[in-house]
Formats: structure tokens, C-alpha cells, sequence
């Protein structure tokens, strides 16, 4: 006798084949850790649903959003396995860069590393691959590698174009648009790196100045390391860099004296309110101006306490 397989709620299926990202997640919201978790199992035992790439990508998204830590280890044999199609294969790595420790970061910077290697001796250009699109948010030391090498290909295939076909300006103008865009993952992953490697003093502090600057490809990155491994010597290394580096994130000149004060005004209750989500105790001082300014603060939550969940980092373009 055939196996019956326990089926996926259908309204759980169907919300799954659209877009969930953005401002449609709201159609996906309702659903709890427990009831992700017990769907997931369902889905994953149905062969029409593995095989649907959009379906496993926003299940794998939905897993990561909600952070369902409970289906670490179930998303490690989906990867394992290596059943999925290729955008739901890079959503899995995502979820497990976001579920997983250092183990687990470190064997998804082998696999993207890995397939850029394969997209390389292929021939097929960058973008259509989308371990492409992910590599700078997911990968390491040797997704590092791998860029860097696309990047010289990239670069030397422009100056040919340039010398031999100077009048095909689309086909140039396009070689350009991805030599561009190698040249800031590279800078990226590089600057994540570099950062990652430092001592935990300095890469915490690091981490701050990111995010108080409001690094725009890496800010939210920066807020939740430094957010989810908050440590009393965490804590004492982001008051200092809060009560003695502020000014310095502002532009030297070209901004008038009321609006620097304002501007300084604002990044101090953003640095407080960074404080306070690490868990750092606060002065009579930093308590009596988030009271004062408790009004100011919550009609401007984005920019004082921002989400930054797994979507912000490995997803958001």
C-alpha cells in the first residue's frame, strides 16, 4: 500500500507560491513558530512541493524571518540533499546562515564559494546565477576569493570591449554595470571580513560606528551582531564609542550649526536607545532623555530602534 503523505494546509501552500517579502508578508504574518515548523514538515515530505522553486524559496524565507531554530537541522538535509532548484538551494543556505552558528556560516561560505568556482568555468555570466545575488550576504574568506576573481574577469572583459568594439556602447555600458557591481560585493564582503576578523573590542566598536553612521549596505548587519552578542564588555566598549565619538559621524562642513545640534541631538538618543537594547545599564542622564523624548522617539521608531531582522540583511536590495 502506498504512503499517504500528511498534507500541507492548502491556504498555507497557496500564500506560499506568491511574494511574501516586503509589504506582503502581512499575508503570512498570522502564522506561529509552532504552525511554521509542523507545515514546514509537511511540505518537505510532498515531491510536487519540493519541486515548486518558488514555494521551498519562501518557505526557507519564512523559516529565516520568523526564525524557527527548530528546523536548523531539518533545513541541513534539504541542503544536504541537494534536491532543491537552484533559488530555493541559495534561500536554504540564507536560512541556515541565519539559524546556524560559526559551523554552519563557515560550510555556506564553502558552497557559495564553491558554485561561483562552477558559475566561473561555465562562461555564463554572473547575474544569472543566484548564488550570485546572495554572495556578499552570506559568504567568507573564500566567497571573498571567488568574487575577487570574477571581479579581474570582469574588469579585463570590459577593457577588451573598450579596445575592440569602443562604438558598442549598450554592450559595453552593460560589461560595466557588472564589473560595477562585482567591485561593490567585493567591497563589501571585504569590509564584513576585515571587520569579523579584528579583536573583540575594536570589532565591536566597529559595529557601532557602522550602525550610528547608518552604513547603508551594512547598518543593519552591524545592529544585530553587536545587538545579539551583547556582553558586559560589549556594552562598555558602545558607551564609549557613544560618549565620545558622536560628533565625528557628522559631516565636517556644509551643515548649518542649528541642524548639527539637532542632528547630534538625534544620533546621541539613537546611540542610548542602542544601549538599551543591548541591555547596557543607563545614567540618570541617558534614562531622563529618552523620557524627555519618548514622543520624538516612537514617531520615528525606524530610525531609533529598527527592525533589522534576517529579511533586512540577506534579502533587502
Amino acid at each position: 500500500m502506498a504512503q499517504t503523505i500528511d498534507q500541507a494546509d492548502p491556504k498555507f501552500v497557496t500564500s506560499l507560491k506568491t511574494n511574501i517579502s516586503g509589504i506582503y508578508f502581512q499575508q503570512v504574518a498570522q502564522y506561529t513558530l509552532p504552525v511554521i515548523e509542523k507545515e514546514f514538515r509537511k511540505a518537505v515530505g510532498d515531491p510536487a512541493l519540493i519541486d515548486n522553486e518558488e514555494f521551498m524559496r519562501n518557505l526557507f524565507f519564512l523559516v529565516r524571518k520568523r526564525e524557527v531554530k527548530n528546523l536548523h537541522d531539518d533545513v541541513w538535509r534539504l541542503v544536504s540533499a541537494k534536491a532543491l532548484k537552484p533559488k530555493a538551494q541559495v534561500s536554504a543556505l540564507k536560512t541556515l546562515f541565519a539559524l546556524g552558528g560559526e559551523n554552519d556560516r563557515a560550510a555556506v561560505d564553502s558552497m557559495v564559494a564553491d558554485a561561483l568556482a562552477e558559475l566561473i568555468q561555465s562562461g555564463r555570466p554572473p547575474e544569472s546565477s543566484p548564488y550570485f545575488d546572495a554572495a556578499e550576504r552570506v559568504g567568507g574568506v573564500k566567497t571573498l576569493i571567488a568574487l575577487k576573481r570574477m571581479f579581474s574577469d570582469a574588469a579585463e572583459r570590459q577593457r577588451v570591449a573598450e579596445r575592440k568594439s569602443p562604438d558598442n556602447h549598450a554592450f559595453i555600458s552593460q560589461l560595466d554595470k557588472v564589473r560595477a557591481t562585482l567591485d561593490k560585493k567585493v567591497f563589501t564582503l571585504s569590509r564584513k571580513q576585515q571587520i569579523l576578523a579584528k579583536p573583540d573590542a575594536d570589532l565591536t566598536a566597529d559595529l557601532a560606528r557602522l550602525y550610528l553612521r547608518r552604513s547603508a549596505d551594512l547598518g543593519c548587519w552591524a545592529y544585530r551582531e553587536v545587538t545579539h552578542s551583547a556582553s558586559p564588555t560589549s556594552r562598555a566598549t558602545v558607551q564609549t564609542v557613544v560618549a565620545t565619538e558622536l560628533p565625528s559621524f557628522l559631516p565636517v562642513s556644509g551643515i548649518a550649526p542649528d541642524a548639527r545640534e539637532k542632528s547630534e541631538s538625534d544620533l546621541r538618543l539613537r546611540g542610548i536607545a542602542l544601549l538599551q537594547k543591548m541591555g547596557a545599564p543607563l545614567s540618570d542622564e541617558e534614562t531622563s532623555l529618552l523620557r524627555k523624548n519618548f514622543e520624538l522617539m516612537r514617531s520615528r521608531e525606524p530610525f531609533f530602534y529598527p527592525a533589522c531582522d534576517w529579511e533586512d540583511i540577506l534579502d533587502r536590495l
